[in-house]
């Protein structure tokens, strides 16, 4: 198997797995991994840290197992290296496997962003235009305007890929400053290493030394410090001290400052002290519009109707939709045919395609209007009984976690309800589930009955 047909394996592999974990695990654990080649019927993928390779080793290594066995009919089975375990893959692959490994290696740890995610290819549309001139703006002039840039939106809409493209800007523009970025859970995982002994210890000051010692630090997935003061009390310091130094500070979350629950309020307010924008999902042209982009930077040909098809189908968010293209790559390449019919895309995607199918809010309305047997005019209503409140609250929960929509669009489909009462539902919905199972379930149920299981 060729390189470029292993990337697209493993492409095809992680746009399955990102629906089935959380977003923290997926770029934490999962989005870093290299893939090399095939080695004995697996895919052998390079990681630099021990510990992301015992999380896949064990934690993901059933999913990525059965992703991997859906998307090739020969490879069934992956083997995650470091640079320091090659050797236990025998001396026959030992060289050629290192050297691939210490080139990625050297890659990642000169500029610590994604290669691909830049501005040049972020495809700007009308739910993202604020966001990326503010980006830009940073990029530009770090530590001078915006700060700190504070990003929110759901899940895969491209929060990740601007912050790397912020980094990969400045990197390229202004290799004297340093930066760093991380994910939330990195940050958390870093501050804990750094406490196990004496605060005096060195791995404390190399915890104050990376995430002090910079120009500019942007942490991802900003949510996940809830519940945890240690923490935050760390990070409240680290804020403090680049700010008055001048240094930019960028963040991403899931939600706006105003609505971080379990998050200091002096942290909060200090997230929302710059600019806060949001990301919604994209609308059709630009969905259209990312097809044709990382089409051509694949240098792959799809029709105008293939690529009508798959914006029109998936609509959800950003991620899905480009794993859906690599799915359609990988088979099309497989198959030796080309993507100039629908039937090609819908064969590549086969079973697949009702899962993907064109969701919006009315599905999830009438969804939660059978599951708890009322009307979706009631839903929509201001009816208060409990099964109606149930109903309403679980379909505003539903729209927000699939459709990745903004709050102030919910509340219009809702009845016309403002931003504060849809959020409370939301919210409400999401501390049920982690501590009641039945609400869980419920949920479960719901998102199988529209394909999103």
């Amino acid at each position: 198997m060729e390189n470029r047909d292993v990337n697209l394996l493993w492409e095809s592999v992680k746009a399955d797995l990102a629906p089935k974990i959380s977003t923290i695990a997926y770029q934490v654990w999962v989005s870093g991994a290299t893939p090399l080649r095939i080695y004995n019927n697996k895919l052998v993928l390079s990681v630099e840290l021990r510990k992301t390779k015992i999380q896949l080793d064990t934690v993901f290594r059933d999913k990525i197992v059965d992703c991997i066995r859906k998307n090739s009919d020969f490879v069934d089975d992956f083997i995650v290296i470091t640079p320091d375990d090659a050797a236990e893959y025998g001396e026959e692959t030992k060289s050629n496997l290192l050297a691939d490994i210490d080139t990625a290696a050297e890659e990642d740890t000169s500029t610590k962003f994604k290669a691909g995610f830049t501005f040049d290819n972020f495809v700007v549309g009308d739910s993202n235009q604020l966001v990326f001139a503010a980006a830009k703006a940073v990029a530009e002039a770090p530590g001078k305007r915006h700060n700190p840039l504070f990003i929110y939106g759901g899940v895969g809409l491209g929060k990740t890929h601007i912050m790397h493209a912020i980094g990969n800007y400045i990197t390229a523009e202004r290799p004297n400053l340093k930066v760093r970025y991380a994910a939330a859970e990195t940050f958390t995982n870093d501050y804990i290493d750094s406490i196990r002994t004496n605060k005096d210890s060195e791995l404390n000051r190399k915890f104050r030394d990376n995430y002090r010692n910079v120009d500019v630090l942007m942490l991802d997935d900003i949510q996940f410090i809830a519940n945890k003061p240690g923490t935050q009390e760390a990070l409240f310091h680290t804020f403090n001290y680049l700010i008055q130094n001048e240094k930019q500070i960028v963040f991403s979350s899931d939600r706006p400052p105003s609505m971080l629950n379990n998050i200091e309020e002096r942290l909060t307010s200090r997230f929302a002290s710059g600019i806060t924008v949001d990301i919604a999902a994209p609308g059709l042209e630009t969905r259209i519009a990312i097809v044709q982009k990382k089409a051509y930077s694949k240098r792959f040909h799809i029709s105008a109707e293939c690529m009508y098809y798959l914006a029109e189908k998936i609509d959800s968010n950003i991620r899905e939709l480009e794993g859906a293209l690599y799915k359609v790559i990988f088979y099309c390449e497989l198959k030796r045919v080309t993507a100039d019919s629908i039937e090609v895309i819908r064969e590549a995607l086969h079973d697949e395609i009702n899962e993907v199918k064109a969701l919006n809010y009315s599905d999830i309305l009438n969804a939660c209007a059978e599951y708890y047997g009322v009307g979706r005019a009631e839903i929509v209503g201001s009816k208060k009984n409990k099964q109606i409140v149930t109903a309403r609250q679980m379909a505003i929960y539903l729209i927000y976690d699939i459709l990745g929509l903004p709050l102030a669009t919910i509340g219009t489909y809702i009845g016309g309800r403002d931003h504060t009462t849809i959020i409370h539902a939301r919210d409400k919905i999401e501390k049920q589930r982690k501590d009641d199972p039945i609400v869980d379930r419920q949920i479960q149920d719901i998102r199988a009955k529209l394909g999103k299981a």
